[in-house]
């Protein structure tokens, strides 16, 4: 049920049992009346957020190995970033996730920050890390180090190119990374291999140093420079790819924008799967108590996942790119589907599933150009006055 809660997210918990009632009253799974919304609750408190975790993990695991993403020299290729979601707006949840601070004096709603390794070519989360507002994305990204797959190619923006962080990666889970890094960086040219391509050595911070001593006091890496096609903004990549006869400084600037796709899938989970908008339904998730926020969240992961592995199972019958897949027609056949698969026998659901992979690769969104448009506001803060909370 409380993956269901992750896939019907427009449904409240009234009709969603309403579903799943007259599904089961057809196979005679289901006497008298439907539970009401109390009774799953009081369920959902039994079970506990630890099961929906192990469900989650596990079939993360089951899923990346049955499907292979965006390969780079044979590598594969994935990226780390991070968001936050708003919650309900109860005591127990301001007081746990915390508020993030406003100009207007406080945000609206407590929120809760999350970290994730994503598979840039079928978006499958590997692994995901979530904690309260004040937490950082640093924090939560060490934490996911060891689940990055030995071998890939990391991509992530400037909030990670911490030199810890990154050596970790390197030294410990023999990952090579390609990471945005600022334009005030100060590092030393070792070797000028090609006109924004060189060798450069970075001085590992002190304070780093200090706590861990282990580290070198230098670091050789690659450092590509360019500006893209549509944009007056240099950007400086750092990687652990020396060899610029193996791997040209063309092929990583082609690379590093698959980085985008894991902004993408954010923009799939509260957009499209949850119907999240700026005004009119902020909230990605619904629980009011942090407990249930945290097995709401894995439920609604364990869903993602589950949309994006039968994304990626029908791009190989076309055969395309899973991101070439509409998520957003996939999302309503999938829908679709799980309601007659309710219903029908046992020994039809190949078949359904066969129907429901063959209408999800009917519908294949065009290449995405370059970036062009600049980062903009397009609602204006309101005129209403600010509410506050009443005097005690």
């Amino acid at each position: 049920m409380v993956t269901l809660l992750g896939l019907f997210r427009q449904l409240s918990y009234v009709n969603l049992l309403e579903m799943v009632f007259e599904a089961g009253l057809d196979l005679g799974l289901w006497r008298g009346i439907p539970p009401c919304s109390s009774a799953l609750t009081k369920a959902r408190d039994r079970l506990g957020p630890a099961p929906l975790q192990l469900l989650y993990e596990r079939s993360a695991t089951e899923w990346w190995d049955q499907t292979r993403g965006r390969e780079f020299h044979g590598r594969r290729v994935v990226a780390m970033d991070g968001s936050t979601m708003k919650v309900p707006d109860t005591p127990e949840n301001r007081a746990f996730f915390g508020v993030p601070g406003a100009s207007r004096g406080r945000a609206a709603y407590p929120q809760l920050r999350i970290v994730g390794i994503r598979d840039v070519g079928t978006r499958l989360y590997r692994a995901a890390r979530f904690a309260p507002y004040s937490c950082g994305e640093l924090t939560l990204a060490h934490d996911l180090i060891g689940d990055v797959e030995p071998g890939s190619i990391l991509l992530a923006d400037r909030n990670f190119d911490s030199y810890g962080l990154l050596w970790d990666l390197y030294e410990k889970e023999a990952v090579d990374f390609l990471v945005r890094v600022r334009r005030n960086l100060v590092c030393r040219v070792v070797e000028q291999i090609a006109p924004g391509d060189a060798i450069v050595e970075v001085v590992l911070p002190g304070a780093l140093r200090r706590r861990r001593p282990e580290l070198p006091e230098t670091w050789l890496l690659r450092e590509i420079t360019y500006r893209p096609a549509q944009g007056n903004e240099t950007i400086r990549l750092f990687t652990t790819l020396l060899l610029a006869e193996e791997i040209a400084r063309h092929e990583l600037i082609d690379l590093y924008p698959d980085r985008w796709e894991d902004e993408t899938g954010y923009d799939e989970i509260k957009t499209h799967l949850c119907g999240c908008t700026t005004v009119n339904r902020p909230l990605v998730l619904r629980s009011k108590l942090p407990h249930r926020i945290e097995q709401e969240l894995y439920g609604l992961l364990i869903a993602y996942n589950s949309v994006r592995v039968t994304i990626a199972h029908a791009a190989a019958i076309v055969p395309c790119p899973p991101r070439r897949v509409s998520f957003v027609a996939a999302l309503e056949r999938i829908r679709e589907a799980v309601r007659d698969m309710m219903q029908v026998a046992a020994l039809r659901l190949a078949e359904r599933y066969a129907r429901l992979l063959a209408a999800i690769t009917r519908v294949l969104v065009p290449r995405r150009p370059g970036r062009t448009n600049p980062r903009e506001v397009k609602i204006k803060m309101s005129n209403y006055p600010l509410k506050r909370p009443a005097p005690a």
